[in-house]
């Protein structure tokens, strides 16, 4: 059995040690060595190693410029090291739309498992969480912080004016519990003036509030 050869095998030498069977040591024609029974070799059932053959079923150069995910392929580099140390598969130098460089194995840009660097998918995961978060993107307005305000001193007891509030019984309606309800009855807060009940016994309901300047407020505030 020693230097013939099997398809693109050629066979090195005999491995006594190796059972059950009679193995060999064999060179691919790529250069990849591999341990093969010597029954397999003479069925034809190897003829190559599986860098070969993949090499035919996936061949490197189709590969060159096509897009996976966020990922571009530059070119084709197996002796290059991939992400996992290893030499194994089909390997390619890919940039990412971020400008990331990494060399990733053909079969994972294939089948999805990695559609771009982890840098992207953290600002993309990020997006979602922040998508998810965000229903009316008015944080930190000012009818926002009015409205906010007109909240705390209703519900919380730790507030500093509680007491001329939801201390007394003052509340806010169930409708403007939601800012985009409150939101779209009252509008934006004209400059100069505040947020004022008609009736200071009266609850926050759009049918008790109004906009006035902080002086009227003022003359209309519970003592």
């Amino acid at each position: 059995m020693i230097d013939k050869n099997f398809g693109s095998w050629t066979v090195l030498t005999y491995c006594a040690d190796k059972k059950p069977g009679k193995q060999y040591e064999c060179l691919c024609k790529c250069g990849n060595i591999a341990i093969i029974p010597g029954t397999t070799l003479r069925a034809g059932r190897s003829t190559r190693c599986k860098d070969c053959m993949y090499a035919e079923l996936y061949k490197p150069s189709d590969m060159i410029g096509k897009r996976f995910g966020k990922w571009t392929v530059k070119r084709w580099n197996d002796n290059a090291v991939n992400k996992h140390g290893t030499r194994g598969g089909h390997l390619y130098e890919c940039v990412c739309d971020c400008g990331t460089e990494l060399v990733i194995i053909g079969v994972d840009l294939r089948r999805g498992k990695t559609k771009g660097c982890n840098e992207c998918g953290r600002l993309r995961n990020l997006e979602k969480a922040t998508e998810k978060c965000t229903i009316h993107g008015m944080h930190k307005t000012s009818i926002y912080n009015t409205w906010s305000a007109m909240i705390y001193r209703c519900d919380n007891p730790n507030a500093i004016h509680y007491g001329r509030y939801g201390g007394r019984g003052i509340t806010v309606c169930e409708r403007w519990k939601d800012f985009v309800n409150f939101y779209e009855d009252m509008g934006d807060r004209p400059e100069g003036l505040t947020l004022d009940r008609i009736d200071n016994n009266g609850n926050y309901e759009p049918s008790n509030c109004r906009w006035i300047t902080h002086g009227e407020n003022c003359r209309n505030r519970y003592y």
